[in-house]
């Protein structure tokens, strides 16, 4: 019995890029088809996509930031002044109602630190530059780098040595011509 024909309409199959991030307003999600990366963000009950084709992408870029070192300064800070106020007070009651917040305090520090170095992770386009804010780690980053990078190749596959230096010759050729002078404004053509 012969296959049925794929249906040309389906829909694409995306597949899930692990973490999601916020901006403060919206949550963002990232999901990859098979020809496009899907951008997801969410504010309360509406959603908006944007597709970046594989072939129009231009960059990935990944740096490193600080944010996860001031979040384990901040969440340190508030433990320590946690633990003073603990030993400053003397009595039970006060190593209890010092005691909680301690123990959020270093909970959050551990996941902070856990999760890894922090990163801002943009995608370039000819036409536009977007933060994605769900790759917010450099594991993550790695790992969606990793997904990313043979649908790229794929996409845009590379130039053959022959051609790239037929391009450079033909920009430097057109770079290098001299073009005639525009008419100087408010002079009479003779």
């Amino acid at each position: 019995m012969p296959e049925p024909a794929a249906n040309p309409q389906a829909p694409p199959a995306y597949k899930k890029v692990p973490g999601s991030g916020s901006n403060f307003i919206e949550r963002i999600k990232l999901y990859l088809a098979p020809d496009h990366l899907l951008y997801v963000s969410g504010a309360g009950f509406s959603e908006t996509y944007r597709r970046f084709y594989f072939r129009d992408i231009h960059a990935v870029t990944v740096r490193k930031s600080i944010t996860g070192a001031l979040f384990n300064a901040l969440w340190g800070t508030l433990l320590f002044f946690s633990l003073i106020g603990a030993l400053s007070s003397g009595s039970a009651e006060g190593w209890v109602g010092w005691g909680i917040p301690a123990t959020l305090f270093i909970c959050l520090l551990l996941v902070n630190v856990l999760r890894g170095p922090t990163c801002v992770s943009e995608i370039h386009t000819a036409v536009q530059t977007r933060r994605l804010y769900s790759v917010n780690r450099l594991r993550r980053a790695e790992r969606f780098l990793a997904l990313l990078r043979p649908l790229l190749l794929d996409a845009q596959s590379p130039i053959p040595p022959e051609e790239l230096r037929q391009r450079i010759d033909a920009a430097r050729q057109t770079a290098f011509t001299t073009t005639a002078a525009p008419p100087v404004i408010g002079q009479n053509p003779q």
